[in-house]
């Protein structure tokens, strides 16, 4: 009886000593000098969202997010009131906010009102990326060689304005937003223009070199899609040969008139080609070139390349600094030579310097671009024709242009299989100019 009365004394005690506790642990979340000495702290509620911001209208005082996590769209209204931070809690005012950031949204008990919108910490960040690897059908991609998935309504923004994932091209540069495994947003922070050249037709079946970019043929009506920025570009067909600095704005088309720039080259040798055995086909710095005749070329070094089936190709170098010299190449022994009594000189090119690409088409299929209705068309810069249309397939990665006067030039990168199959494309509605959405 005795050790029954002790056990239940024991038994109150401990649950005095328990209640005691808690409202000590209670008290001890009491702020310090607080007037109310029994008040305790108030914590704060954790985000409602996670949100990439879309738009925002200052008249109406909203924003629109993209919710990522949810994959669809919410807007909120903003007052004066709604606290505005970056990740390390520092205020900023609503007008700095940028389109592509992404944001922990708090919302009042509303639920429609932002209480606060502050720059998520758990986001990765990277800027200045390109050559994004992006798959349309199986919607991942791959940013500095990690995938990550996209789900339906990502967006993609270029000036504060969304386009379509496939506008972005290799050579944009953009910053990625997301968390491990999943993307968030891009922002092109570079994009790309066009040039057009005009009044070019002495040029035509020549090369055009864009200075640090690339080495094109002349062909005739072109289009061809470059990183907004300033280039020295310059055009050389036979005697003639032109060139300028021009500036590419960011999805502006520049018109290259080259008639204001055409002269006669100085300096130039007429360079007999004797190659055997005959037939074989000759490339004077990746064009192909008609050496039945002497070939004007301006002094210095040149690229050249002989191919014949059944023959080893050959690939050298020929320094032009006479006015006729003569370059005898013969596939069956790999060699050349030139004049002895001439100061011009060829030598073989090394296999480690022989770095050019070639293209690969598949005759037997076709890519068919089918809209928009009556756009012009290019392949790579090289017009194909009125959509709806179809032309030969290129393999690998490719940019199809759509152009239309009076409307937006747009480009999409793409990438064809070698399966072959036919393929087809069907593009949006280009924007009259002066009427993007904003």
């Amino acid at each position: 009886m005795k050790n029954k009365r002790m056990m239940g004394l024991f038994l109150v005690s401990l649950c005095c000593l328990t209640i005691c506790g808690c409202q000590r642990r209670q008290t001890t979340s009491v702020v310090s000098g607080s007037p109310n000495p029994n008040a305790s702290i108030t914590y704060e509620k954790g985000r409602d969202q996670v949100g990439v911001l879309k738009s925002m209208d200052a008249e109406r005082k909203t924003m629109t997010f993209y919710q990522p996590l949810l994959e669809k769209e919410a807007t909120y209204s903003y007052t004066g009131a709604t606290e505005v931070l970056t990740k390390n809690d520092k205020a900023i005012s609503s007008e700095s906010l940028e389109i592509g950031q992404v944001f922990d949204l708090y919302l009042k008990d509303d639920k429609s009102t932002l209480d606060k919108v502050q720059s998520s910490e758990d986001v990765l960040e990277y800027e200045e990326v390109k050559n994004i690897e992006i798959n349309t059908d199986e919607s991942f991609m791959k940013v500095n060689g990690v995938r990550y998935r996209y789900g339906s309504g990502f967006q993609v923004f270029s000036e504060g304005k969304p386009i379509d994932l496939q506008e972005i091209s290799a050579s944009d540069e953009v910053t990625f937003r997301g968390v491990k495994g999943k993307a968030y947003s891009l922002v092109v922070t570079k994009g790309h223009g066009y040039i057009k050249p005009v009044k070019y037709k002495d040029f035509v079946g020549g090369t055009m070199t864009i200075s640090g970019i690339r080495i094109l043929s002349v062909t005739e009506d072109m289009l061809v899609p470059v990183p907004e920025g300033t280039y020295e570009v310059s055009m050389k067909n036979g005697d003639f040969e032109g060139s300028r600095s021009i500036a590419v704005e960011r999805d502006k088309t520049f018109e290259l008139d080259m008639s204001l720039f055409k002269s006669i080259a100085k300096d130039k040798g007429q360079v007999v080609f004797d190659i055997d055995p005959q037939g074989a086909e000759l490339y004077v710095n990746g064009t192909m070139t008609d050496y039945s005749k002497p070939v004007s070329l301006k002094y210095g070094k040149h690229s050249i390349r002989v191919v014949l089936d059944g023959y080893t190709t050959y690939a050298g170098v020929v320094d032009v600094q006479s006015a006729n010299p003569t370059v005898r190449i013969s596939l069956a022994e790999e060699e050349a030579e030139i004049s002895k009594d001439d100061e011009s000189s060829v030598e073989k090119e090394s296999a480690d310097s022989q770095s050019s690409v070639t293209d690969t088409y598949d005759n037997e299929h076709k890519i068919t671009v089918s809209t928009p209705a009556g756009a012009r068309v290019y392949l790579d810069g090289n017009y194909q024709g009125v959509a709806p249309c179809s032309f030969p397939k290129k393999i690998g990665a490719v940019t199809l242009t759509v152009s239309k006067d009076g409307y937006v030039t747009k480009s999409y990168s793409v990438t064809t299989m070698d399966d072959d199959e036919d393929v087809s494309w069907s593009f949006p509605d280009l924007v009259a100019e002066g009427n993007e959405t904003n």
